[in-house]
């Protein structure tokens, strides 16, 4: 007669044996959300492409000096936080703007600015009231002129409404 058995051995999985299982399982999972898997596939070579897959793994290799430095930013006081919303603010500012236009305006204020210091540089002449009546005549200084009280104007108009 053979002999009862008195205890249950559970069957112990080689190391080869535990990875063709966890292979199958992930080939299973993979073939179950294939499309999922191909957009997360076509995100990673798009993050790959554009640097930021690189970026994000810089960051996380020094995530410990970069906690340091975010904790330390935290605990100062209120200036770099205000600085932050500012920088956010100015760039917000500049997105709405058309960037033709600010580029012509820019591109002028520059060489208006290179005149005004040469001509600093060469007349000495003391500018009194009839210059400055005879400027407003001057359809450039005009031209300035209306173009800076239009722009207080619409800043007076902002302040005054109440959003």
């Amino acid at each position: 007669m053979a002999k009862p058995i008195t205890t249950i051995q559970k069957r112990q999985l080689t190391e080869e044996e535990k990875r063709a299982e966890a292979l199958a399982k992930l080939k299973a999972a993979v073939g179950d959300s294939e499309e999922a898997v191909r957009e997360l596939l076509t995100l990673i070579e798009q993050l790959h492409e554009s640097g930021l897959l690189e970026a994000a793994n810089a960051l996380l290799k020094a995530r410990e000096d970069v906690a340091k430095i975010v904790v330390g930013q935290l605990n100062q006081k209120p200036v770099v936080t205000t600085m932050i919303n500012h920088l956010f603010s100015i760039a917000g500012l500049a997105a709405s703007l058309d960037p033709e236009k600010t580029a012509k305006l820019l591109g002028q204020l520059a060489a208006g600015v290179m005149d005004a210091y040469e001509q600093t540089e060469t007349e000495t002449k003391k500018i009194g009231l009839l210059d400055l009546l005879r400027a407003l005549n001057d359809p450039d200084t005009n031209r300035a002129i209306r173009f800076g009280l239009s722009a207080l104007k619409a800043i007076g108009q902002q302040l005054g409404s109440k959003e």
